[in-house]
């Protein structure tokens, strides 16, 4: 115990040091001037990009904007329906659904699709791929000024197949030109400040006293031609609503922020979408996600129709495979 209270005790410093703000060493711009502010970076491949230093101009009031543009919203889930070890059969489950104002005016039935896979990067890569595949589905019934949410941030990592990075670009420049509104929110964020704090944490903490009681985005973050090839959006941090402390990672198309200054806009049409009963969540991106789950039951069923869907032989074999594993496939398939 003492070893571990001694521990703590190393945590707590660290915790310390990073609040504060505080770095190792002191930095200076390329024009000689002295960083006080933290500032946020990207890591990339063992590059640091350095953003715009933490200002409290940056931060903007939120202001809701009634329009009846029609959003296209997706999201999907994943899940491993057997796991073999070396291999895995991995489940995808995706949603979508087209808002106009509050009210649902499309709704694709769940599309669900497995693919064998031998790392988690692959079941990543197939999950982004038919989450797009969705998007670009769903694009003839969009006209000029709706938007397509994505439940992902707008990156296609570089460790992705180049393939598949392509097939972002092109549906990042495919709604550009249609006039479709390309937004990709994350709830999670692995964005950080040079301190080694959360960008979201620090934003959230930093926003408790200059705007308690509204709603807030932040921007810029970085300049446009700082951002890796593989970041297709502009990012920008909201909280949608001011009586909740949920704050969200939103990339806007850059190839939209381009042309004009259109973050202000585009958010306060987005923070128009929620709903009494979840504020701070935009309502079409919370359904897809619910309907995107998942459950126990269906997990099972899908399970016992793919082991129906081999031949005695295969079965067999394939159930050799599972006996390495926690989850017993030969005992439910016996039931």
């Amino acid at each position: 115990m003492k070893l571990l209270m001694e521990d703590f005790e190393v945590i707590v410093e660290e915790l310390s040091r990073m609040f504060k703000g505080k770095v190792e060493a002191p930095q200076w711009t390329l024009t000689g001037e002295l960083i006080t502010n933290p500032y946020p970076v990207i890591r990339d491949r063992g590059k640091i990009i350095r953003g715009i230093p933490i200002r409290i101009e940056n931060f903007h009031k939120l202001e809701v904007r009634k329009h009846s543009r029609k959003v296209l919203s997706i999201d999907a889930s994943l899940k491993i329906l057997f796991d073999c070890g070396t291999f895995q059969i991995a489940l995808a489950k995706v949603s979508c659904s087209i808002w106009m104002g509050r009210q649902r005016i499309y709704e694709a039935e769940p599309n669900i699709r497995a693919k064998l896979v031998r790392s988690r990067l692959e079941a990543m890569e197939f999950l982004f791929n038919i989450e797009v595949e969705s998007a670009i589905s769903a694009a003839s019934r969009l006209s000029r000024g709706d938007y397509c949410i994505l439940d992902r941030p707008l990156i296609a990592i570089p460790a992705y197949k180049e393939g598949t990075r392509r097939i972002l670009d092109r549906l990042c420049e495919h709604f550009h030109m249609k006039g479709v509104r390309l937004i990709g929110i994350t709830k999670a964020s692995k964005l950080e400040v040079n301190t080694g704090e959360s960008l979201l944490g620090y934003l959230l903490h930093k926003s408790s006293d200059l705007l308690a009681d509204s709603a807030w985005y932040y921007y810029p973050i970085f300049r446009l031609r700082q951002y890796p090839k593989w970041y297709l959006g502009a990012i920008t941090i909201v909280k949608f609503a001011p009586d909740t402390d949920h704050i969200f990672r939103v990339d806007v198309n850059r190839r939209d922020v381009i042309e004009s200054n259109v973050i202000g806009e585009y958010l306060s049409e987005i923070a128009y979408l929620q709903d009494p009963a979840t504020p701070g969540y935009p309502y079409p991106l919370k359904s897809c996600h619910d309907e995107a789950k998942i459950g126990k039951q269906e997990l099972a069923y899908l399970r016992l129709t793919f082991l129906e869907s081999l031949n005695p032989s295969l079965r067999s074999r394939f159930i050799s495979n599972l006996k390495s594993t926690s989850f017993k496939e030969e005992k439910l398939w016996e039931k």
